[in-house]
């Protein structure tokens, strides 16, 4: 578990992926929180995430987090790394907060969060991220953890997007 001043991100083990696909009451039972109606836009990526995982138990940890309100004891989105980092020492984050707790900071907090995990791995030597190719929320909690512009990529099925990135030496001049 990763810890922040308002938040606990949990890593979503098998058994919370099972609890989810059961529906969220499921969920709110075995972590004894609440789990909103819509606490995700995207609940397609539940199914996905949890067989990628069931397929490579070894990410856990490297994945997908479950980030739950610590005062409220409610889960409000997810945050993560879409897997462990690559050869050259790259890993990617990314994160997600419901619509009642967006522009609070939440966003900024778990990206920073994510960050400083990844960097506390001596052989992580930069966290990149990807947004919509267009200046909006996402990109304002990148720039707000450090993260540069680095160019454009094709996304496939998202059309354009954005690099982001970090690298360890930035990083530790902040």
């Amino acid at each position: 578990m990763i810890q922040t001043s308002r938040l606990q991100l949990v890593p979503c083990t098998l058994q919370y992926f099972e609890a989810l696909l059961q529906g969220n009451d499921a969920l709110a039972q075995i972590l004894g929180i609440d789990v909103p109606e819509q606490w995700t836009e995207y609940p397609e990526m539940v199914l996905v995430a949890y067989d990628k995982l069931r397929n490579d138990p070894s990410l856990l940890g490297w994945f997908f987090y479950l980030a739950i309100h610590k005062a409220d004891n409610r889960l409000i989105g997810t945050a993560g790394f879409k897997g462990k980092p690559n050869g050259d020492g790259s890993v990617e984050i990314g994160y997600e907060i419901s619509a009642g707790y967006r522009e609070q900071g939440y966003a900024t907090e778990m990206a920073e969060t994510l960050i400083r995990f990844a960097f506390s791995h001596p052989y992580v030597s930069k966290v990149v991220a990807h947004t919509e190719e267009e200046y909006n929320a996402a990109v304002k909690v990148l720039q707000k953890n450090g993260l540069r512009f680095a160019g454009e990529i094709n996304g496939r099925e998202a059309g354009e997007l954005w690099r982001w990135e970090i690298t360890r030496e930035a990083y530790l001049a902040r």
